[in-house]
Formats: structure tokens, C-alpha cells, sequence
């Protein structure tokens, strides 16, 4: 494991104190399970979207030409 210290405004270490004590466990125990969970629910940075979630974003839209493409990006 690797030590950090943080700094917390009183009221809201009083808040992580109590959390904590009302779940039975210490408050780097509380911190580091609330972090955790933060980060599995935001997934890894890295992740990329699958092109596939991106195939027929423009399906619907007749508008769309790559001449009127190309001609929107040089402008």
C-alpha cells in the first residue's frame, strides 16, 4: 500500500468520521472503499469507445455529404 495525507475541512471529516463508525470500519478503510468504488464506476481512463457504438450515428440524416463534410472543415 502507499501512505498519502490528506487535508479535509472539519465539517467534512467529521461527516467521513461518522460514515465510517456507522459502518464499523476505520476512516482510511471508509476513504479508500468510497474511492474504490468511485473508480470501478468511472471505469479506466484509458477505455476507448468501440467504433461500433458510433456505426450509424448519421443513419437518419440525408444532409450529410462528405463534400458538405469537407467543405464545413475548411471553413
Amino acid at each position: 500500500m502507499h501512505r498519502t495525507q490528506i487535508y479535509f475541512e472539519e465539517s467534512m471529516f467529521e461527516r467521513i468520521r461518522q460514515r465510517a463508525s456507522s459502518l464499523g470500519v476505520s476512516i482510511s478503510a471508509y476513504i479508500r472503499d468510497t474511492l474504490k468504488r468511485d473508480l470501478e464506476a468511472y471505469g479506466d481512463e484509458n477505455d476507448r469507445k468501440k467504433i461500433s457504438q458510433f456505426a450509424g450515428m448519421w443513419k437518419d440524416r440525408d444532409d450529410i455529404t462528405v463534400e458538405s463534410l469537407r467543405e464545413k472543415a475548411w471553413k
